[in-house]
């Protein structure tokens, strides 16, 4: 396993310590760089349910989380977080953010 798989796997389970694993869907994480040209890592988060999607405070908390733990591997990409939910019903259209398919899927 890489040491990348591995940075992947310790995200995705403080997203579930934090947000409850039996809430959350599934996660995928994409390594790209942010519109200032410096390294980040889009983490989607699928809820189960719209009500399970946390508030502004949490959010932040969390990106927080996430930040700490790069940091600790010497990961200099910034987490932006970006949540939906299963019973959120969104056509695509083509001014949609999210509509490339991440390159990295860590699921449940």
């Amino acid at each position: 396993m890489t040491d990348r798989f591995l940075l992947e796997r310790e995200l995705k389970q403080i997203i579930e310590e934090s947000l409850g694993e039996s809430l959350i869907f599934g996660t995928r994480m994409t390594s790209y760089e942010d519109h200032a040209g410096e390294p980040a890592v889009s983490i989607a988060v699928a809820m189960k349910t719209s009500k399970d999607i946390p508030d502004a405070r949490a959010q932040s908390e969390l990106t927080h989380k996430l930040r700490s733990a790069l940091a600790e591997h010497s990961d200099a990409r910034f987490p932006y977080l970006y949540f939906d939910a299963l019973d959120n019903i969104r056509v695509a259209d083509e001014d949609d953010e999210f509509g490339a398919a991440p390159e990295t899927t860590v699921g449940n």
